[in-house]
């Protein structure tokens, strides 16, 4: 029982300190990199990791480390993307479509690779079922399958 109390106690004392560390930290333009993992939740692997890719820049003063915070925020937005068909636009039917499996075969490209031309090219995905599909008119132009 009192082991169990001071436990709950701890917790209660990092949960206050988590908190007001938030709090200071919400303001700021510059992070150090202690203060961008606290305020995105992340570890600071994750983030050194970001930054050795090219997908964060950090600036260094002396000995610290320090992270725009609108780089962060630009970073971790998730863009609202328009999920509902356009006007005139439906499913063409499994006829007319390739499921990604398909496509993959057919052409030989992997899936991520695949995934990445689709959006790059604004191309519509229809979820039927557990497949996804693909007009087929839309993907035979990109690989310019209608000239073979």
């Amino acid at each position: 029982m009192v082991r169990k109390g001071k436990v709950e106690k701890s917790n209660n004392e990092i949960v206050q300190l988590l908190n007001t560390d938030l709090e200071k930290i919400k303001p700021l333009e510059f992070l150090k990199i202690t203060q961008a993992t606290l305020l995105f939740g992340i570890s600071r692997s994750t983030l050194y990791r970001l930054v050795n890719n090219g997908q964060l820049d950090i600036a260094k003063f002396g000995k610290r480390t320090v992270i725009r915070r609108c780089d962060l925020e630009a970073f971790f937005a998730i863009p609202v993307q328009d999920v509902t068909l356009k006007t005139g636009q439906q499913f063409p039917g499994f006829d007319n479509c390739y499921t990604i499996t398909e496509i993959q075969q057919k052409y030989n490209i992997s899936s991520g690779a695949l995934y990445l031309l689709i959006q790059r090219q604004g191309i519509v995905k229809y979820s039927v079922g557990k497949f996804t599909c693909v007009a087929k008119q839309d993907i035979d132009i990109i690989f310019n399958a209608g000239e073979r």
